[in-house]
């Protein structure tokens, strides 16, 4: 009589706790494959918000230096963290460039001033400087620094970007 030896396909507990440890390894890397997709695009969208509100403050302190017809200040020769010009249209004259509050603004004659930059980006280390000589149109010196408002500290919110720009008026006083 032959016997018949039944064989049962079982885990031992060695390869249960092999392929719960694999699965573990493989889960823990893609979530961290995925934190740090998440993480880059967080720092990207920072890092676009500042170099948008950076464009548009360096073309409209631009194109309004270019249409002014004189600087009230900062004077010949210095550096100030305002710039005041004379402009050709009495309604938008004085047109003045400023910070408060981290808010980079205009002001044009006698309107409220207007902010240049959006709540998530803050002002920092506006300069004009006056480097214009005797008896041409002016040119004007722009520097800034534009960060990302980031009250918790986290890195992935850190975005900032310095600025600098050299500009004449077209017209002359």
């Amino acid at each position: 009589m032959k016997t018949h030896i039944s064989s049962q396909k079982s885990f031992t507990l060695i390869e249960l706790l092999l392929y719960i440890s694999i699965i573990s390894l493989v889960l823990i890397s893609i979530t961290g494959f995925f934190w740090n997709i998440a993480s880059g695009n967080i720092k990207e969208s920072s890092y676009q918000e500042v170099q948008q509100n950076g464009r548009f403050v360096m073309t409209k302190i631009t194109q309004e230096i270019k249409k002014a017809i004189g600087i009230n200040s900062p004077v010949l020769g210095s550096s100030a963290n305002s710039l005041s010009l004379k402009m050709s249209d009495s309604n938008l004259n004085p047109t003045i460039f400023d910070v408060s509050g981290g808010k980079l603004r205009i002001t044009q004659g006698a309107s409220a001033p207007i902010e240049l930059t959006t709540d998530q980006v803050v002002a920092n280390n506006l300069q004009f400087t006056n480097l214009s000589y005797l008896n041409t149109p002016g040119t004007i010196r722009v520097e800034t620094t534009l960060e990302n408002l980031n009250p918790s500290g986290k890195s992935e919110y850190k975005a900032s970007i310095d600025l600098k720009t050299t500009v004449s008026l077209l017209k002359e006083p």
